[in-house]
């Protein structure tokens, strides 16, 4: 069998967070300020790809505490010459084959370029099929640059004041820790935050705090970008055109559905506390008496204002005070040339689905959910992609829309 897209592995032997074929001065094609990455020309990238055998990739959000978690993948491929060995001193690599090296996953169909992982190898482990061969199978397992973030601690801002909003501050701190400028997609947001405390702590949980002040998302993207997208742009994604997939092949079909109605997502008191301020603290008496009390408890945030908390307390309740049906995942098979593949590859974080189930007893469902984690399981013959799905926490207000143009449910 034949993949409709071939998906392309480059390793970048160099160091740095940006990705990219390296800045060379004087040179003509690696010398472009603006599109190349500053470094040495010992840096080199190489593609991998016709000995890759199996790659695993997974990136999405913790349902339970919002924040999303490091990306992951695990890529495995043959070494027939030796060149991968670390201790092959004949080895082109010699001397770079180590931790922390940069590692890009992308495919091209039908004319359009995806990626699907940028990150870094955090190990190199290799293993033999068995004794006989003298060649080895070799397993990279690669982080993204959430992990970078986690262990890179900050102290004091300088450059943070009173007022700051939290794209503003979220870029402070990545200037504290010297992530690239052209790593970054950042959304400014509209929550006046109070001056950054100061003391010491890691950078991604300072960057989580700003995001949820906002009750934005901050992750980084597939292509090894620094994320963060506002409440409100999360809202405006959440209102867009949608994939519609269903199981009866009259829209885009999927191969598997995961649905479930529990209690993961459920919060009826909720108390958040800014830095200098006072807990804010909300409750749905109605919700208490149906699941008993279920608390939702967050401190040290850097909203500038009780107020502000108080609201961004209530908006969480109104979200987790319910128990909804949820789509914990969608399978697509990508392994054929369907419509399933190129929805499959453009749909990112915040996007819209619509998702059709029949069941039993002529009933069925039809949920309006947005992604919020990717899954992808290839090898040479085989592709699988799964989903997985969130109700979003406000939507725009969309004129004439049944769904998004309700006053007093969506954000105008």
């Amino acid at each position: 069998m034949t993949l409709p897209c071939t998906p392309e592995v480059t390793i970048r032997l160099g160091t740095g967070a940006g990705f990219g074929d390296p800045l060379v001065l004087g040179d003509a094609l690696d010398g472009i300020l603006g599109t190349n990455v500053l470094a040495s020309s010992t840096i080199e990238v190489v593609n991998i790809s016709s000995l890759v055998s199996r790659i695993s990739t997974r990136h999405g959000r913790d349902r339970m505490f919002e924040d999303y978690l490091p990306g992951e993948a695990v890529i495995q491929f043959y070494d027939f010459t030796g060149d991968w060995n670390p201790a092959n001193a004949l080895s082109p690599y010699y001397g770079q084959i180590k931790p922390m090296r940069q590692v890009q996953v992308k495919t091209t169909y039908d004319g359009t370029t995806y990626s699907l992982f940028s990150g870094y190898i955090s190990s190199w482990d290799y293993e033999w099929a068995d004794p006989s061969v003298d060649y080895s199978v070799v397993t990279l397992q690669c982080v993204d640059g959430t992990r970078l973030l986690s262990l890179a601690n900050i102290d004091n801002l300088p450059a943070a004041s009173t007022n700051d909003l939290p794209g503003e501050r979220i870029n402070q701190i990545l200037d504290a820790i010297g992530w690239p400028a052209g790593q970054r997609n950042i959304d400014n947001g509209d929550t006046l935050l109070e001056n950054d405390p100061g003391g010491l702590r890691s950078a991604l949980s300072a960057i989580q705090n700003c995001a949820f002040s906002d009750l934005g998302a901050f992750f980084i993207d597939h292509d090894g970008k620094a994320t963060f997208y506002s409440r409100a742009t999360l809202s405006s994604l959440a209102a867009g055109t949608p994939y519609y997939f269903d199981d009866e092949g009259i829209n885009i079909q999927y191969q598997g559905i995961d649905i479930a109605y529990d209690d993961t997502e459920l919060a009826n008191q909720v108390s958040l506390t800014r830095d200098s301020g006072t807990t804010q603290t909300v409750s749905d008496s109605a919700s208490i008496d149906e699941y008993f009390l279920r608390s939702y408890v967050k401190s040290g945030l850097y909203i500038k204002d009780n107020t502000t908390t108080l609201a961004r307390a209530n908006q969480i309740l109104n979200y987790r005070k319910e128990v909804r049906l949820r789509i914990n995942s969608l399978t697509l098979d990508l392994s054929s040339d369907t419509d399933r593949v190129e929805p499959a590859l453009a749909l990112e974080i915040g996007a819209p689905i619509v998702v059709d189930k029949n069941m039993a007893g002529s009933t069925g469902l039809d949920l309006r959910v947005t992604v919020q984690g990717h899954q992808h399981d290839i090898t040479p013959d085989r592709w699988i992609t799964q989903f997985t799905t969130a109700y979003p926490l406000s939507t725009a207000f969309i004129l004439g829309s049944s769904e998004f143009g309700v006053l007093g449910t969506n954000t105008l």
